[in-house]
C-alpha cells in the first residue's frame, strides 16, 4: 500500500518547480480540517475533526503541529463492544511542489495517541459479572503517519492519510476490595482518512 501511495503522489499533475521568491505557499497557516477515518482492526469509519498549525521552514519544506479528534464504534468481534475516542497530537514535515492553483505534498510524521474506551452497558455488566473485569482501556502510544495532499488555490485542501499505531489493550480485573490485576493485549491498529479543509494564511508568501 505504501508503495502505490508514494508512486501515485510522485504522478500528480504539479509543476513547475518554484523558486523561494514566488512561492506558493504562505510562510503560517492555520488548517481545519473534516473527514472519514476509514475501519480498521477495532472500530468502524467515523468522522475526524483536526486542527493544524504550519510554518514554512524552508523551501519547500512545512513543519506542521496538529489535534485530531475521531469517534467510532467499537465493531470487532475480538473486543468487547462500545465507542471509542480517539484524541491525537502529531508532529509533521511536508515536501510540496506545485503552482498557486494546485500544490500537491507528501508528509511524515509522528503521532502520538490517547483512548477512552466507553463499554456498552450490557457488555460492562456482562464483564464484571463472569470476569470480574471492571474497567477495559488502551495505554497512550507513539505510532507514524503518512500523508498525501493536494491544495487548491492555495486555500483548499484534499488529503489522504495513512496512520499506524501499536497500543496495549488494557483489562483490569478487581480480585478483592484491596487487589486487583492488569492485563494487556498488544494489537496493531492501522487506518486510512480522507478529509477536506480550509487554509487561513497568517502572513504573508
Amino acid at each position: 500500500m505504501y508503495t502505490l501511495f508514494i508512486a501515485s503522489w510522485l504522478c500528480l499533475p504539479v509543476f513547475p518547480l518554484n523558486p523561494i521568491a514566488q512561492d506558493t505557499i504562505a510562510s503560517v497557516n492555520m488548517h481545519f480540517t473534516v473527514g472519514v477515518n476509514g475501519p480498521n482492526q477495532l472500530v468502524g469509519s467515523g468522522l475526524e475533526l483536526t486542527s493544524k498549525y504550519e510554518i514554512r521552514l524552508i523551501h519547500p519544506v512545512v513543519a506542521r503541529a496538529a489535534f485530531d479528534y475521531r469517534f467510532g464504534k467499537v465493531t470487532s468481534k475480538l473486543f468487547p463492544q462500545g465507542h471509542l475516542h480517539t484524541a491525537t497530537t502529531s508532529i509533521d514535515l511536508l515536501y510540496y511542489r506545485g503552482t498557486r492553483k494546485l500544490t500537491g505534498y507528501l508528509g511524515l510524521g509522528l503521532v502520538y495517541t490517547f483512548h477512552r474506551y466507553v463499554l456498552a452497558g450490557d457488555v460492562a455488566d456482562s464483564l464484571r459479572q463472569n470476569y470480574q473485569i471492571t474497567e477495559v482501556g488502551i495505554r497512550p502510544n507513539f505510532g507514524f503517519r503518512i500523508t498525501m495532499g493536494l491544495r487548491f488555490h492555495r486555500d483548499v485542501s484534499l488529503e489522504i492519510g495513512i496512520t499506524e499505531v501499536r497500543p496495549k489493550l488494557q483489562f483490569i480485573r478487581r480480585l478483592s476490595e484491596t487487589s486487583y490485576s492488569v492485563s494487556t493485549h498488544r494489537m496493531r491498529i492501522s487506518d486510512v482518512r480522507v478529509t477536506l479543509g480550509y487554509l487561513w494564511s497568517l502572513t504573508g508568501s
